[in-house]
């Protein structure tokens, strides 16, 4: 593939591939010549239809004898005639004095794709008429020339032809004198002009299949399935379904307009509604839209189940509803300025004006020739899916855009994060506190880049210990702004050590009104191992647990408000004597709130079997006993947890 014409699949499609490809269509639309009308021309055809009077039967029950008796005939007006969805039997009749040459024009040609039936019937040297069958329901073969459109020979007419049409879809044909070379010729032009016509739709429809593969958006599967039937249903309308695909089929060249166009209509609706996203935008009017699409599924299966007139006819009120919902909608769109409604408006009204203007063809309001019935879709609708594609290109730039942009915010934010982290682990203490008689393990781990746990400790002598432990709410930036802070609370009330009411209360009044809409949970552990006195104090905080040398436990839960949302909050306080291998622990929420795969919380009961079992454990390998219980429960590593992991296990020795 010219990689000058399909840079990646990120961009859109070069609109140099589809303007050359629609300067070809045109040209060789347009290089069809003008064939003359005159029958005494030497050229190679001329348009008959007007030397032609017809009968409409409505009720379809007169016999082919009392045709010429009871048949009240006019003349057409028209080079292409319209008869839109006509009830009953069309009968053509030629008079003898309007023959052409049969040496210059041998050949009948009914320029129509879509007839049920077509029969030619002429006297020759007697009573009784000779028969020419054609239409869909003649298998392709058994026609006298099997051909897109219908063509019948002449040359040894001398009596009235009559010609029988009976169609369920609507009806618009001219008639026309030819010969075979000339047939041959045409035959050329149009199968160049169509094979380009249906390789442009090919070559859409494997370019954005593999950009569908590649970026998994859905609107593509959409605009896909849209060409896709949109391509089957022009093939049905200009005959070559029924002439290359089912040439033996009479149901399936009867269903294919309606079928095929119906499918298109429901893609349509369901490629536009997601790639506009009108669920969200429009609601109530997304509603009246889906239901025309989910008539359009039902409209096929009119259509499989012999419904061909209604379903036709289906076809052409469903592409009318369509477009006016869609009208509405993108007029709102582009008052409000949405550029993903910009090219769907542009190709939008392109296919407006084309269905309105084919609507009022098949329903006979407009005269139609032959020049609209077969080019006015094809030039329309590839500029109308290369418009889609654009779209859809672009939105795709857009979204490769936005995410190229909110990569490197993530990457910004990160960078800012892992400062924010790197901070806050240097502010913590760099060594555990020395306390005779008392073995400390500490751990600490952020939640990913940056959390909001911390902890502080003060011990003026070397019997003393007032350590603290804080959880601000939230993560981020933000919560290790409020720690840093709450760490410079901290330190206003060392000469509280002793007293964690004092403490607590003490470092609330600093932080009240510094860190709304943010607040911090704090627990407070004052430890004199000289006396062996313990007393605790929490704001909002967990508990703490005390394990007794006998393996008994005990919660500490005094009452305590957060910190940092009230002017004053009123601190309790629990006093407890300690004596040597009893066990102290102090934990953030992480611990608790760890959750398995069912949903199941390790919460207290989970800690307090951990603190029964593990009793004889030495204090050294506590801390990796947890974190390994932990993690096994949680069945992940603590890094990935989304919650800050704090402890503090003091034992006495």
């Amino acid at each position: 593939m010219d990689k000058g014409v399909f840079p990646c699949p990120y961009l859109p499609l070069k609109p140099f591939f589809f303007k050359i490809t629609f300067l070809f269509q045109v040209f060789f639309f347009l290089s069809v010549p003008v064939y003359s009308t005159d029958k005494d021309d030497i050229g190679e055809r001329y348009i008959a239809t007007k030397e032609f009077s017809y009968w409409v039967d409505t009720k379809s029950n007169t016999g082919v004898d009392s045709v010429l008796k009871e048949g009240k005939f006019k003349q057409v007006q028209d080079e292409f005639v319209n008869f839109g969805f006509l009830k009953g039997t069309l009968w053509l009749r030629l008079d003898p004095e309007k023959f052409p040459d049969p040496t210059k024009f041998p050949l009948l040609l009914i320029q129509a794709h879509n007839i049920d039936l077509v029969e030619l019937y002429h006297k020759h040297d007697g009573d009784s008429f000779i028969v020419s069958k054609s239409g869909h329901i003649q298998p392709m073969f058994q026609r006298e020339i099997p051909h897109r459109n219908f063509v019948f020979r002449l040359g040894h007419q001398k009596e009235t032809i009559l010609i029988e049409i009976k169609s369920d879809i609507s009806l618009q044909f001219s008639i026309v004198f030819t010969n075979q070379r000339n047939l041959q010729r045409e035959d050329y032009f149009t199968q160049w002009v169509y094979g380009l016509f249906f390789g442009s739709l090919g070559i859409i429809i494997l370019y954005n299949l593999a950009i569908a593969f590649f970026v998994r958006d859905k609107s593509y599967f959409f605009y896909i399935g849209y060409v896709f039937f949109f391509g089957l249903g022009q093939l049905s309308l200009l005959g070559f379904w029924g002439y290359f695909f089912v040439p033996n089929s009479y149901y399936w060249k009867r269903v294919g307009i309606p079928v095929f166009f119906s499918i298109c209509l429901f893609f349509f609706v369901l490629f536009t509604a997601n790639f506009l996203k009108i669920k969200a935008r429009l609601p109530r009017t997304t509603r009246l839209y889906q239901l025309l699409g989910a008539f359009s599924l039902f409209n096929v299966c009119i259509a499989l189940f012999g419904g061909i007139a209604e379903a036709s006819i289906g076809v052409s009120w469903l592409s009318v509803s369509i477009c006016i919902t869609l009208f509405g909608m993108l007029v709102w769109g582009l008052k409000k300025r949405i550029r993903s409604f910009y090219y769907i408006s542009i190709a939008f009204f392109l296919l407006l004006l084309t269905c309105i203007v084919y609507g009022l063809l098949k329903f006979g309001i407009l005269p139609s020739n032959s020049f609209l019935e077969e080019m006015l879709f094809p030039i329309a609708s590839l500029a109308d899916i290369t418009l889609f594609a654009f779209a859809l290109a672009d939105r795709i730039q857009l979204l490769r855009q936005e995410k190229d942009l909110a990569l490197a915010q993530v990457t910004s934010l990160r960078r800012e994060r892992k400062i924010s982290r790197d901070i806050l682990m240097q502010s913590l203490p760099k060594t555990n506190p020395d306390v005779k008689g008392l073995q400390i393990q500490i751990y600490i781990q952020p939640m990913k880049d940056v959390g909001g746990d911390f902890y502080e400790y003060h011990s003026p002598n070397p019997y003393e210990l007032g350590i603290v432990l804080c959880d601000v709410s939230g993560h981020g930036i933000p919560a290790s702004l409020i720690s840093a802070m709450g760490k410079v609370a901290f330190t206003t009330q060392k000469d509280s050590i002793s007293s964690p009411k004092q403490v607590l209360e003490g470092m609330n009044r600093v932080l009240y009104g510094n860190c709304s809409p943010q607040y911090v949970t704090a627990s407070y552990l004052y430890l004199n191992s000289s006396t062996n006195v313990w007393r605790f104090g929490r704001a909002g905080h967990p508990s703490a647990f005390l394990q007794r040398a006998s393996g008994e436990i005990i919660k500490v839960h005094p009452k305590g408000k957060i910190i940092g949302v009230f002017p004053e909050i009123q601190i309790d306080e629990i006093t407890y004597p300690v004596f040597p291998k009893d066990r102290i622990l102090l934990l953030s929420d992480g611990v608790l709130e760890c959750f398995d795969a069912k949903g199941n919380m390790f919460g207290d009961a989970g800690l307090i079997d951990f603190l029964k079992t593990n009793r004889e454990l030495p204090n050294h390998l506590f801390k990796g006993k947890l974190i390994q219980e932990l993690e096994s429960f949680s069945n992940r590593e603590i890094k990935d947890w989304e919650d800050d992991l704090t402890f503090i296990f003091l034992e006495l020795v």
